[in-house]
């Protein structure tokens, strides 16, 4: 992800990493001198990041909940590695995204790409380790999130790689660029 976006990049940017966790994909954005706010569920896991030195706020959240704690236009850059499919609908977080993101803000996040072919524009697999459930959300469903929230598709790039919820399968991922 940072790759993809390293050319929307400016230091001094804000930055908000949605399900933080301990830090990893935050210390590159640090490194290149964005400010990293972090949002996690995990107290563990923002205790280990908060040890790394990489953020200036980090906050524990569920990312269920709305709204986001965070003023109208904060966010220069807002990321979502690898946490948008533990969470079935996207919507209202899609739109919150919108709100604290500045005009020009980039939106990028990974989803789990849709494998059935059910129709349905949200699949439930069954769940993994530790019985958690995660989500396929299809293309169509994505973009409909993209333009109802203002956003314009910039890049997208689709990928596999082993997913450890699903006991080591490799499943297909697809990871958005957008800008408000």
């Amino acid at each position: 992800m940072f790759g993809m976006i390293f050319e929307y990049i400016k230091s001094g940017d804000r930055l908000l990493d949605l399900g933080i966790g301990t830090g990893l994909s935050a210390f590159l954005f640090n490194k290149v001198g964005l400010e990293v706010y972090g949002l996690d569920y995990s107290l563990e896991m923002l205790d280990i990041c908060e040890k790394k030195g990489v953020t200036k706020n980090l906050r524990q959240f569920d990312l269920n909940n709305t709204p986001l704690p965070y003023p109208d236009r904060f966010f220069n850059q807002i990321i979502a590695n690898a946490i948008l499919y533990f969470i079935k609908d996207l919507g209202p977080l899609f739109k919150e995204i919108s709100r604290i993101s500045k005009k020009k803000g980039i939106w990028s996040f990974i989803v789990e790409k849709q494998t059935k072919l059910s129709g349905e524009l949200i699949s439930k697999n069954e769940p993994g380790k530790n019985d958690l459930v995660t989500y396929q959300h299809s293309q169509e469903y994505i973009n409909d999130l993209i333009s109802q929230n203002d956003f314009t598709l910039l890049k997208e790039l689709e990928f596999t790689c082993t997913n450890f919820q699903m006991e080591g399968k490799t499943i297909p991922f697809t990871l958005y660029i957008t800008e408000k």
